[in-house]
């Protein structure tokens, strides 16, 4: 995580080290987890993160291939809000009936996963309340394949394959 704000950085220093401030003196004011990473865990970390802007490209790249592939399907694509940067941590779009899209995909060999849970759906939370915008943008998530190592006829064979998902029904 980075942050140019001292107090947020603070507060996330607390919650990943169990809630403790200090150790001399003694003080965790707040409970908290263990989030710190391990070494290897670092050292993997600290590589990619001197190739972000590259890494970041590449996966631009992938969007932008899926995007004018779909253009004109009846599918809503992923985007970001003007000025925000999309991290691309996943393409995902919203289908109608995504459950028989997603076997119509997998049924083509396409590794396609559902796009987005909605929590209060999910034993831990539920019955925390009824969230009507959750529980339907979580029936319509679909997440297609999404890779750096996609190359273009990839990006096609998916595109194809979810154009005869939708338009079939």
């Amino acid at each position: 995580m980075t942050t140019s704000d001292p107090a947020f950085a603070g507060a996330v220093a607390e919650m990943r080290n169990h809630g403790w401030r200090s150790l001399a003196p003694p003080d965790m004011p707040t409970p908290g987890l263990n989030y710190r990473p391990s070494d290897i865990l670092a050292a993997v970390g600290l590589p990619q993160m001197r190739r972000l802007d590259e890494l970041l490209a590449e996966r631009t790249r992938i969007a932008s291939g899926y995007e004018e592939r779909l253009a004109g399907l009846p599918v809503l694509l992923p985007r970001a809000d003007d000025g925000d940067v999309h991290g691309w941590q996943a393409y995902v779009v919203q289908v109608d009936d995504r459950d028989r899209v997603l076997q119509e995909l997998r049924g083509q060999g396409i590794e396609a996963q559902i796009g987005t849970y909605a929590l209060h759906l999910l034993g831990a939370y539920r019955d925390q309340g009824d969230y009507p915008g959750a529980t339907r943008v979580f029936e319509r998530a679909l997440a297609l394949p999404f890779h750096t190592h996609l190359a273009e006829g990839d990006l096609d064979r998916v595109a194809a394959a979810l154009d005869k998902a939708v338009s079939s029904h």
